[in-house]
């Protein structure tokens, strides 16, 4: 006997969708401890993590329109939060001081941690690495992984194909990630600091 799904948010998420601020309520107060576990996991920032909860349901409020009562709410609202989440490590990705951090546990965590290695020479490598990729391919990476212009931003000011921008990019990761290897440095360092970025 197959079972059935019952969506017990329905008549919230429905009246909510008409603009009903009591089952707005109703729907922060059944959720919001359970998005701020989720986000504190990942962000291990309280604040960071209250943030979250809060631009959740801000979003919730300002799309409230649009929402699908049939829908499952919960994996809505968690796929939000895993957004947001992912932008606030894309961010801090960019910050030099959580590079370090970063490339520190890594190394730690591959039980390579050597007291004398000095992590600045690790960036370095890394740029001199991407130094060596073809003009136009090393300028593209740039332009993605640094500045964080989209595939498209980049077709435009390049006045290429977003498809060419996906190639050159893809095979600058490939070369990248090659060397890296030969240099026996961490493929999850160069992954974490320049593919999610």
């Amino acid at each position: 006997m197959a079972t059935t799904f019952i969506n017990i948010d329905l008549p919230n998420v429905k009246s909510l969708k008409k603009g009903d601020v009591a089952a707005f309520d109703i729907l922060y107060n059944k959720y919001s401890r359970r998005l701020y576990n989720f986000s504190v996991k990942y962000l291990k920032s309280a604040e960071e993590a209250e943030d979250v909860v809060h631009e959740v349901f801000l979003y919730i409020w300002e799309k409230r329109e649009g929402l699908k009562p049939d829908s499952s709410f919960n994996a809505y609202i968690f796929t939000i939060a895993y957004n947001i989440v992912k932008k606030n490590f894309i961010k801090r990705a960019k910050d030099k001081s959580f590079q370090d951090e970063l490339i520190y546990n890594l190394l730690k965590q591959e039980n390579n941690l050597d007291k004398s290695i000095d992590y600045k020479f690790l960036l370095e490598k890394v740029e001199a690495i991407i130094d060596t990729l073809p003009d136009r391919r090393k300028e593209i990476f740039i332009k993605r992984k640094y500045d964080g212009l989209s595939v498209k931003q980049i077709a435009e000011e390049l006045g290429i194909s977003p498809n060419t921008v996906e190639n050159q990019l893809a095979s600058a990761q490939k070369q990248v990630q090659e060397k890296l290897q030969n240099e026996r440095l961490s493929g999850l360092l160069f992954l974490m600091l320049f593919v999610f970025v």
